[in-house]
Parts: structure tokens; C-alpha cells; sequence
């Protein structure tokens, strides 16, 4: 038989968590206990717990990025794969560190559950709605672009988010392409961080040339 909670699982796609940093203490909403499909109480979300639901290949990734979040507070985010009684799932983890005194206390955030934007019916329904027009598509893929670098994500799941957006605001795909391109190019889409990355990369691929 079904648990009860399971087939409400799809439809709670994003949910909230505080991480108590010298408690060791997490809390999480009923839809971050459904993503990781459970009942709300079911368990205690201990870090033990947070890290046995990541994917072997992803452990380590995101044990490093909550403890750089913890020594830094700068904001984070991270892609990774979630493995739950039912199923796998793949989430984007979006946080930042909350300091007193200097030092983080707690880590505020949210998953973003794109687990359904994959199946078979959203793509064929993200599809049609971008088959309009070439200029559509290139304005997507510049979007894609843009959650990729900012998010960590691979093409596909950057789409995904992409159709995330578009039904859970009910907004067309083109549309929320168009408008993260224009705050793009406003100059509103900068994190010091990630300029460091890059201004590092760029460095040495430039060094290699000489």
C-alpha cells in the first residue's frame, strides 16, 4: 500500500529550512519532510539524516558548500540528487548564513524540487511552447546559460527550473527567459563570489596561452 504522503510528494515543490549552527539543528517545513518523503514529524532532520538522502556522488559537494556557508555566510546555492524511499529527486538547495557577532548562527533557505519539470509531459508542453519562433529558443538558451553559471546546473536542469518558474507562476517559458535576461543585462544578477571564480578562471586560461 502507498504511504499517504507519496502521491502528494509532486506537488510540493519547494519548501524552507534553518539550520541552527551550534545546536546542530535543522528545521524544515512539511514540504521539505515531503521532498524527502516523509510525513511531516515523521523523523528529526539531523545533518546525519540531510546528508544519507544526498546521492554518493553528491555527499561531498554539498557537505563542502554548507561548510563554507557556515565559515563564510556568503550566500550559496547547489545542485544535487536527493534518493528517497520512493524515488529519486533532484533539487536545487538556495541558503544563506545569518551572522551574529560576526559568526554564522544559522543557515535560512529553501529546496526547489525540479524533479517533476523532467518527465516526459512537461518537456513535450515546454517544447510546444517554445517551438514559436528561433529568435524563442536563442533567448532560452541565453537563459539557460545564465542559471547554469549562476546555479551550478546542467543544461537540462537549467531548463528545468526554467519550467518550474513557467507553471508555478503560470508564465510563459519565453517570457520568464526574457525577463531574466533583462535583469541580466541590467546589472542586477552579480554575486562577489562568483566574480572571483571567474575573474580565476579567466586568469588562467589566459596564462596558458602565453
Amino acid at each position: 500500500m502507498e504511504r499517504a504522503g507519496a502521491s502528494a510528494e509532486l506537488d510540493r515543490q519547494a519548501g524552507r529550512f534553518v539550520y541552527h549552527v551550534g545546536d546542530d539543528r535543522w528545521e524544515w517545513d512539511e514540504d521539505v519532510f515531503a521532498i524527502h518523503g516523509y510525513e511531516p514529524g515523521e523523523v528529526e532532520p539531523t545533518t546525519a539524516l540531510f546528508l544519507q538522502h544526498k546521492h554518493e556522488s553528491d555527499r561531498a559537494k554539498v557537505e563542502g558548500t554548507l561548510q563554507d556557508a557556515i565559515a563564510t555566510g556568503e550566500p550559496f546555492n547547489i545542485y544535487y540528487r536527493i534518493r528517497t524511499r520512493e524515488t529519486e529527486r533532484r533539487v536545487v538547495l538556495v541558503g544563506e548564513g545569518e551572522a551574529v557577532g560576526g559568526r554564522v548562527e544559522r543557515l535560512v533557505g529553501y529546496y526547489l524540487d525540479l524533479t517533476p519539470e523532467f518527465t516526459a509531459e512537461s518537456n513535450a508542453a515546454a517544447d510546444a511552447a517554445v517551438a514559436a519562433s528561433a529568435a524563442a529558443r536563442d533567448t532560452i538558451e541565453q537563459a539557460k546559460g545564465v542559471l547554469m553559471l549562476g546555479y551550478g546546473l546542467d543544461a537540462d536542469a537549467a531548463f528545468a527550473m526554467l519550467k518550474w518558474w513557467s507553471r508555478n507562476r503560470n508564465v510563459k517559458v519565453r517570457d520568464i527567459a526574457d525577463r531574466l535576461l533583462a535583469v541580466a543585462r541590467e546589472g542586477h544578477v552579480s554575486h562577489p563570489g562568483l566574480r572571483r571564480l571567474l575573474d580565476a578562471l579567466l586568469d588562467d586560461l589566459t596564462a596558458h596561452r602565453h
